[in-house]
């Protein structure tokens, strides 16, 4: 395949070393990992290999286009997947959003009164939000992601850009993904895009939803084109031809039996970690819901000592902290208001209690005393550390059901990228 060749030397570090799944953790004989050391590494083994495989899959492609003279390219496009290591198998705990660090609770409570009507007024407000985004801040800091420079980009014409986008999936992926060239191009120019009365448009047209879906009787329809263009010779020349496959699932639901048909197209082998269905996911949520049963009776048991009665934790494990405190702030707000911040949540909310006051500062303070309260219940309870070792415990059976074909995974995947650093240095 000629426009594969001359793709330019691939990077050692592109590569990972062809280690075994027994031997990832570099751990001698004398020391042994415990069950959960090893399905963390074989979680961010998966997760290297998918970023090293990704990276790959567009320098193929990009020597493809560049062969065509397309020298600047999507800079969205070209991140791909960034892989991300995770350091513990519960890396989401719901207790993060009820129990917060005493210190934090003392100061700012769960910081609703900051999205109320009168907190807007409140000068703590503003130190309070600073707070978060310097939080936030350092968090995005450690996942080490940068937003791509889009100048080269930007600077291309409209004509330019949609010529990339057909050879890199071909003409008809990328009518589906960016429309025509027409309204492309009209996205572009001083008008925008162009504005169509429903006289205008033909009963095809009309029945063409955003982003490719399609209103059909009894339901909406979503069909991806197949790949094409320098995509689909990338998946040939290293998966092989009968690698890409069209995966068509129904879904039902919305009124009057309506389904939601929708296909897309996979080439890439599957890891068999992502191709349990959905029970999978709700088995796993049952046993830690069971789990969890008396440890959160101890919590509820503890705050009411407290004063907080009528709290019930939600079927995601939390408690509605958030729902009950707008509920407290906008009882007196106009309907609209209220149902913009509330909206139709069924979560069964606490009675507001005459502990609360009646003004914006007694209702703050009364925040501010269940976050206390709330995170002195978690530390007398270790309620986090019991939360953790519960959702550990349920993983850890649950992964290691896979390590035998995760292993196997690894190791073909591993071959394809050899298979690629052939082909880009080349």
């Amino acid at each position: 395949m000629s426009s594969l060749r001359g793709a330019g030397a691939f990077g050692a570090a592109a590569v990972l070393a062809l280690t075994s799944g027994c031997g990832m953790l570099g751990i001698g004989a004398e020391e042994e990992a415990s069950d959960e050391d090893r399905l963390i590494e074989m979680l961010n083994e998966n997760s290297r290999i998918s970023g090293e495989l990704a990276d790959a899959e567009f320098r193929i492609v990009q020597g493809c286009l560049e062969e065509q003279g397309f020298t600047v390219h999507d800079p969205w496009t070209a991140i791909g997947y960034e892989s991300y290591e995770v350091e513990s198998l519960a890396e989401y705990l719901p207790n993060e959003e009820f129990i917060l660090d005493p210190e934090e609770a003392a100061e700012y409570g769960f910081g609703q009164w900051s999205n109320s009507p009168d907190g807007a007024e409140d000068p703590a407000s503003e130190e309070y939000w600073t707070a978060q985004e310097e939080k936030w801040s350092e968090e995005e800091d450690e996942m080490g992601w940068e937003e791509p420079d889009t100048s080269e980009w930007d600077a291309l014409t409209p004509d330019e850009q949609y010529d990339w986008y057909v050879a890199y999936q071909g003409e008809e992926y990328a009518e589906y993904a960016n429309g025509t060239r027409e309204d492309y191009n009209s996205m572009f120019s001083e008008e925008g895009m162009v504005e169509y009365s429903e006289e205008d448009l033909t009963e095809e047209e009309l029945a063409e939803g955003e982003d490719g879906e399609i209103d059909i009787e009894g339901g909406y329809e979503d069909i991806q084109p197949k790949p094409a263009g320098c995509q689909l010779e990338m998946i040939e020349a290293l998966y092989g031809e009968s690698a890409l496959k069209e995966e068509k699932e129904e879904e039902v639901g919305g009124e009057e039996g309506e389904t939601y048909t929708y296909s897309y197209w996979t080439y890439r082998p599957e890891n068999p970690m992502d191709s349990g269905d959905s029970t999978m996911y709700e088995d796993i949520e049952a046993d830690i819901a069971q789990g969890m049963s008396d440890v959160q009776y101890e919590f509820l048991d503890c705050i009411e000592a407290k004063g907080h009665t009528g709290w019930e934790f939600t079927e995601w494990g939390s408690l509605p902290t958030w729902e009950f405190f707008a509920s407290l702030y906008y009882q007196d707000a106009s309907d609209e208001e209220r149902e913009m911040w509330l909206g139709d949540s069924e979560t069964e909310l606490p009675e507001i209690p005459e502990a609360a006051g009646t003004t914006y500062e007694d209702w703050k303070a009364y925040e501010i005393q269940v976050a206390v309260d709330f995170a002195a219940c978690g530390e007398e309870t270790d309620y986090a550390a019991q939360e953790e070792k519960i959702n550990t415990d349920v993983y850890v059976e649950v992964y290691s059901a896979f390590e035998g074909d995760v292993y196997a995974w690894q190791d073909e995947m591993r071959e394809s990228l050899e298979k690629a650093q052939g082909l880009l240095g080349s």
